[in-house]
């Protein structure tokens, strides 16, 4: 398992599934790290401009049986058995797309960008949980913008450094509203199958962690991530 994987909080969640489709989602977070370090790259805009194309072609190939990248080929199988949308992953790299542009976001086009960088994540991942159904999606999508929003929070400074700002406002309106964004999450589940949600209810508890501890300026240590687990598996009975 790649260094990667096991340093993100993700991998706490991911581990608490079925092996089967723990792989999943393995192979889930392995192709949007992939495209998202496109993204992220050393080129030039045009480069990764074109790097993102590149994957436009590798999403269309696992739906037609013909990816030629490891990751996407790795991928394929589980895109097939739990029926994972192509068009999910076509948004992400729509999301990804708009971290190429010298924009100033506002709420709407904040809430887009959440929407199509995290919110298909949810998408895709609710299939691979086995949670179906229109609630079921109302709670990843709101979940994937709490989570983008603590995200944000957390990599001001990165971001600065590379001449992005998120912050359609200031930080003490920004960080209540991801806030307000995980408490609306989690109202949602008491009319949820909180089992087959047990990994997205504990990134939930983690990423409330998390940004307590952003908002302190401190990092969220081991013990910090442990009880998030533990309130997690307890809200998920």
């Amino acid at each position: 398992m790649s260094e990667a994987r096991r340093r993100s909080t993700f991998y706490w969640a991911m581990r608490l599934l079925p092996a089967e489709r723990r792989e999943a989602l393995f192979a889930l977070y392995d192709i949007a790290r992939a495209i998202d370090d496109v993204a992220d790259g050393p080129g030039g805009v045009e480069e990764r401009r074109q790097g993102l194309a590149h994957w436009r072609t590798q999403v269309a190939a696992i739906y037609e049986g013909t990816p030629v990248e490891p990751i996407a080929r790795a991928f394929q199988p589980h895109a097939k058995r739990f029926g994972l949308p192509r068009a999910e992953l076509d948004a992400l790299i729509d999301g990804q797309l708009m971290d190429l542009e010298p924009m100033v976001f506002d709420e709407a086009s904040f809430v887009l960008y959440c929407r199509r960088v995290a919110g298909t994540i949810g998408m895709l991942a609710l299939p691979i949980f086995g949670a179906n159904g229109a609630a079921a999606e109302r709670y990843a999508i709101a979940l994937g913008e709490g989570l983008q929003r603590v995200n944000v929070l957390r990599d001001i400074a990165e971001d600065a450094a590379r001449g992005r700002s998120y912050l359609p406002e200031p930080v003490d309106v920004f960080s209540a509203r991801a806030a307000a964004k995980l408490a609306q999450a989690k109202a949602m589940l008491p009319d949820l199958e909180r089992r087959a949600l047990r990994p997205a209810i504990v990134m939930g508890e983690l990423y409330e962690a998390l940004l307590q501890a952003v908002m302190r300026g401190e990092r969220l240590g081991s013990w910090g991530k442990f009880a998030a687990v533990l309130r997690g598996l307890w809200g998920s009975r």
